[in-house]
């Protein structure tokens, strides 16, 4: 990407933004939210607090060894030779 395309895409964020924030808070728009509407604030309060319990409860994950069983054997001349019938 060149620095242009960069400036548009951030132009046109900015830009995206903008008109989002005036169409939320507007006391014209459709889309602003009510606030008497008890339920549903009390819904958006209980998923973000399940989000956040959901991000901060959950364990990092250990890493793993991958121990790979093989079993060796011996042909008539004693070379090691890797038995592929007898590995799990």
């Amino acid at each position: 990407m060149t620095n242009a395309d960069l400036r548009k895409i951030s132009i046109a964020v900015l830009v995206a933004v903008a008109v989002t924030w005036c169409a939320a808070t507007s006391d014209y728009s459709p889309i602003k939210p009510q606030p008497e509407r008890p339920v549903l604030r009390f819904i958006q309060r209980l998923a973000r607090v399940g989000l956040w319990v959901m991000w901060a409860a959950e364990p990092q994950p250990q890493p793993t060894e991958n121990l790979v069983y093989h079993a060796q054997a011996f042909d008539k001349d004693g070379n090691r030779v890797l038995d592929h019938g007898k590995g799990w």
